[in-house]
């Protein structure tokens, strides 16, 4: 095998014997083709993001090699400011476009709907004019815009880094490779170990690990471009690639990949791109054959001209095809999309990719190859152009200025209607995973089960309200001809009947009605062999983040705090490392990537010791997020616990102080404390410490999500908006069965699951429902789909 690492750079005026001639004037049809192929990858990444696609070509490493390839021979033939100014006009122009653009909507929707889902920071300007640090808009977006801008940001780095990375590769050659290498696979052990540094470190960790990562490939672009890899013949090259390949399921083997995607990790970028490069330069000619070939010359010369403009509008596209499947055919398959995305993509294109002809120094035209059409001929001048560009620039920083000098109007449109996802169905933002919500398995809260000691332990798994394999229980029906539910039969027979039929121990009920009214039924005994009351306490476990989650709208209700605001520093941990890092709504819905503590392979080896809120947060800190906060959501305790201690630090004492007097006396609920007894191995604090009684609950239950005597309007339309990528709301959750009526969803109840007690309020029919079980509700003989059944059948006979 040719040793490449250790070769020379040839100095590029005198040529290494076997190297390949490059005439600067010419176009290289491997490198068009190899870009073209990756641009085309990209859009289908942004579409499914499944993790397959992310091992099927390595985009961004093909990119950004094909960019070292050119800036190479740039950069020996001209001075390096002039050679930059350049560049970055090819960067910037039309980017300044797409940031005109994306600001006047993101002003515009918030002039709409004033609120903190749509507030965009004067602050966060800077990186939308020159984007050192990546761009961020509002929540409202939810990353669908700006999430893709890191690859600008990482190329403005290179860029501007490029003299001097060519000047060490011509001075020690291929080998300086190691260094970038080294430092992506130590920002990657950092990833994994957030402890280890300063949270100033590790919130740079995704600048640093790109910059190093596709430092990597870009000096591998100037190895091409100086013949290195010409003078490896393509056995070589294939043994390269499976160098690569193996290397990377080795890692797999070694180093958990959150979700197997490549993405995820540095090294596994750095192995899977060496073997998609080595794949491409093995097959070189047939891949350069690509730009010539009759069938498909024209694709990759469009593409060649608009690869930026398509980068920063496909996502649009994307959006627009997933409102289209949301709206017209819910049910097809998601690759029925694909087309509408590769349409929308070349409408955008067309529209806006005339920037890159200006940014290029070419003559504008609407279509690569094609003039403009008269009679737009003349207003197709590049002059013209220039004029229209400074407008449309002029136009978007006014309405800028206009959105953050005028008040928003008093009169907006509720939140649910406008945040990201709310009636559109929309996917979650580029490089996580786009899949709609399927309404019969919405994710909901596990709760807590009870060992045999009685102690509560927490399983903080996600499942569906209804099962989805073939194997589970029956899907939820409120059809009244369902077994045990007759219209007439009282509430004290549907009980009776429910018990017997699924031998559970004992259960209680309470209903409160429309009208104020409550309805109490028990049936069975608890495991001590005594009649369960509904006066009876018990532990309501994961129900607590119901009062947890009241009790932090309640802080934002009086401006101590948004919900997108960042996770402040907390006084009780301040060397939590996720703090900045997670918003606080990100923490209602599970979706900021905090594992809970027990799941931490630290917890499995910590033995049988206390928990408390700081040790809870250390143990969780041992271990990265699983994912980018926002993109994905898993059941966290160890969330609602940051909330608890943040509650404490806002709200200015104990957390069960705060309970009782913003929450616990005002609803009259008399029976219901904080249980701070000590166990070994678990901590219920504000996850799950709460203890009650199920007429304490009914009444919290009525109060909260019916009568609206804790929240306002606003926050509890916040609470129960489940119109979002992950059908949760903030610390409430919907069962099913579900529909989506005019892009709207609807479920048939929201409220939250504990390990034995389960509240929920049933908007249809205006009734607040608890059940109390003498058992957990997540075994293999009970489980949440047949509690939702009872509720069903409650209602029904409640209704007769």
């Amino acid at each position: 095998m040719t040793a490449v690492l250790s070769a020379p750079s040839p100095q590029p005026t005198e040529p290494a014997a076997g190297t390949r001639p490059r005439p600067a004037a010419s176009r290289d049809g491997f490198l068009d083709a190899v870009r073209g192929i990756a641009v085309m990858r990209v859009v289908v990444w942004h579409t499914f993001a499944t993790a397959i696609i992310s091992w099927s070509i390595a985009s961004m490493p093909a990119m950004f090699f094909v960019a070292g390839s050119l800036l190479a021979q740039s950069l020996d033939r001209r001075k390096v400011i002039p050679l930059l100014r350049q560049r970055l006009k090819r960067l910037l122009l039309p980017f300044w476009v797409f940031s005109g653009v994306v600001l006047t909507v993101l002003v515009m929707v918030h002039r709409a709907d004033g609120t903190t889902n749509t507030a965009l920071s004067p602050a966060k300007l800077l990186p939308w004019v020159f984007p050192i640090a990546d761009p961020r808009g509002s929540a409202w977006e939810a990353g669908w815009v700006s999430t893709p801008l890191w690859y600008l940001r990482c190329y403005l780095w290179l860029l501007l880094l490029a003299p001097l990375l060519r000047k060490a590769y011509r001075s020690v050659g291929l080998i300086i490779v190691a260094l970038p290498i080294a430092g992506a696979l130590m920002i990657d052990w950092i990833v994994r170990h957030p402890s280890a540094v300063s949270p100033g470190v590790y919130g740079l960790r995704w600048y640093l690990g790109d910059a190093a990562t596709y430092s990597a490939f870009l000096i591998f672009g100037f190895a091409h471009r100086d013949g290195i890899v010409a003078r490896m013949s393509r056995r070589d090259r294939l043994e390269w690639g499976g160098i690569g390949l193996a290397g990377a399921l080795l890692w797999m083997t070694v180093v958990e990949v959150p979700g197997n995607v490549v993405n995820n990790s540095y090294p596994m970028l750095l192995l899977v791109g060496l073997f998609w490069l080595m794949m491409f330069l093995a097959a070189e000619p047939w891949v350069a054959s690509l730009t010539t070939a009759p069938a498909t010359k024209g694709l990759f010369a469009w593409l060649g001209r608009r690869s930026m403009t398509v980068y920063l509008w496909h996502t649009s596209a994307i959006v627009g095809a997933y409102w289209l499947r949301g709206q017209y055919f819910p049910d097809a398959p998601r690759i029925t999309v694909l087309p509408f995305v590769a349409i929308g993509t070349v409408v955008l294109a067309t529209l806006f990719g005339w920037v890159e002809d200006l940014s290029a120094r070419k003559q504008p035209e609407l279509w690569p190859g094609r003039a403009w059409p008269r009679p737009m001929s003349e207003f197709g001048s590049r002059r013209n152009l220039r004029g229209l560009g400074g407008a449309m620039a002029g136009l978007a920083i006014g309405a800028v200025l206009i959105g953050f000098v005028v008040p928003a109007s008093s009169g907006a449109v509720k939140a649910s209607s406008t945040k990201a996802g709310g009636g559109l169905a929309l996917p979650p933002a580029p490089s996580a995973k786009p899949d709609q919500a399927v309404f019969d398995t919405v994710p909901v809260d596990t709760g807590n089960k009870e060992s045999e000691t009685t102690e509560p332990v927490t399983t903080d798994a996600v499942v569906p309200a209804t099962p989805a394999t073939p194997d589970a229980a029956e899907p939820v029906t409120t059809d009244a001809s369902a077994p045990g539910t007759v219209g007439s039969e009282s509430l004290q027979a549907v009980l009776d009947a429910w018990r017997t039929d699924l031998d559970v121990a004992g259960v209680v009920v309470g209903v409160s009605k429309a009208d104020g009214t409550t309805e109490f039924a028990s049936s069975g005994a608890g495991e001590d062999g005594a009649a369960m009351t509904p006066e009876q306490v018990v532990p309501v476990t994961s129900v607590t983040k119901t009062f947890t989650s009241a009790l932090i709208l309640q802080l934002v209700e009086e401006g101590k705090i948004a919900l997108d605001d960042p996770l402040p520093v907390l006084d009780a941990v301040p060397d939590f490392p996720f703090a900045g890092q997670v918003t606080i709504r990100q923490l209602l819905m599970h979706t900021s990537g905090i594992i809970s503590y027990n799941d931490t392979a630290a917890y499995a080896a910590l033995g049988d010791v206390e928990i408390t809120p700081a040790k809870a947060l250390e143990l969780s800190a041992s271990e990265p997020l699983q994912w980018v906060p926002g993109t994905s959501n898993g059941y966290s305790s160890t969330g609602f616990i940051t909330l608890g201690l943040l509650a404490e630090q806002l709200g200015g004492a104990p957390y069960d102080d705060l309970l009782e007097a913003r929450l616990l006396a005002p609803a009259g609920l008399e029976s219901t404390s904080l249980d701070t007894t000590p166990r070994a191995g678990w901590l219920g604090y504000s996850a799950g410490g709460i203890q009650s009684s199920v007429t304490d609950v009914l009444a919290w239950g009525a109060a909260l999500y019916r009568d609206g005597g804790v929240l306002s309007a606003d926050s509890l339309s916040d609470m129960v908006d489940i119109n979002n990528d992950f059908s949760a709301g903030l610390g409430s959750f919907p069962v099913c069965p579900c529909s989506i009526q005019e892009g709207v969803k609807v479920y048939t109840s929201i409220g939250h699951h504990g390990g034995q007690v389960s509240v929920q309020f049933s908007p249809a029919d205006d009734l607040v429902i608890v059940v109390s079980l003498s058992e957990s509700m997540w075994t293999a003989a009970l489980n949440q789909s047949d509690v939702a059944k009872l509720m069903a059948q409650i209602r029904t006979a409640v209704a007769a």
